[in-house]
């Protein structure tokens, strides 16, 4: 296949000479492989991205949905109304652990403070594996991050190991023989570059996000804890 047949009208439209692409295309074999790798993570980092965003997004949403049901409630009871409103996420895992409280709880009444201690536990729980599901694939960032650098410093190094091969078979450090591979080292620093910066950037932002998610989720259950509160203290000013 021919590559250069391939990538020219991309780079037409990105407005980029033809000359880059034919330094690509006169690149060895080595300095290819590493293209390649930075291609390929640079695909995989900006679909996790894109998914991730989409995600946090739809998550978001919702929490702010529950949060501002919730905020309008008096009784803990009343959180059964939001289980088969169609509210998805990681605050309906929180929910549904605060039902079960609502179930266990008997005419004990310290035994319903127990179960209370039950849920703080259940909750902490709930946040923490939702959180594992919204962190999954977070790593193919980080690892883009730090891994493309390098990649890119190791093709820069081969690039000017070619040149002072290419020099002690020439006898001469003319520019015809050392520009292949300086330019060959160059490209390979600024893919390495290329994949690296926009990888760190999402994944600062998606990790931000995600910090704010926590929090939203522990202030989300202490709200939940206040509601199973003023349920415990109604049960024993009526009994």
């Amino acid at each position: 296949m021919d590559v250069a047949a391939v990538v020219s009208p991309l780079f037409s439209f990105l407005g980029v000479d033809n000359t880059y692409l034919r330094l690509i295309a006169e690149a060895g074999l080595f300095a290819k492989f590493i293209l390649l790798l930075l291609l390929l993570l640079s695909i995989f980092s900006w679909g996790v991205a894109y998914d991730k965003w989409s995600l946090f997004k739809r998550v978001e949403a919702q929490t702010r949905a529950i949060r501002s049901s919730v905020s309008r409630m008096r009784s803990v009871h009343e959180l059964s109304d939001l289980m088969g409103s169609g509210f998805s996420g990681p605050l309906m895992g929180i929910i549904s652990e605060s039902q079960k409280v609502l179930q266990r709880m008997g005419e004990n009444v310290a035994g319903r403070e127990y179960l209370i201690a039950d849920f703080q536990r259940a909750s902490e729980k709930a946040a923490l594996d939702a959180l594992s599901v919204l962190e999954k694939n977070l790593v193919v960032l980080s690892t883009t991050t730090t891994v493309s650098p390098f990649l890119g410093l190791l093709g820069t190094c081969w690039g000017i190991m070619i040149s002072f091969v290419n020099i002690g078979q020439a006898g001469s450090a003319s520019l015809d023989v050392v520009a292949p591979g300086i330019a060959e080292a160059l490209i390979a620093t600024i893919a390495g570059l290329g994949t690296a910066i926009p990888a760190l950037v999402f994944y600062n932002m998606l990790t931000s996000r995600l910090r704010k998610l926590e929090g939203e989720m522990q202030s989300f259950s202490i709200s939940i804890v206040d509601l199973l509160e003023r349920e415990v203290r109604a049960q024993q000013v009526a009994r």
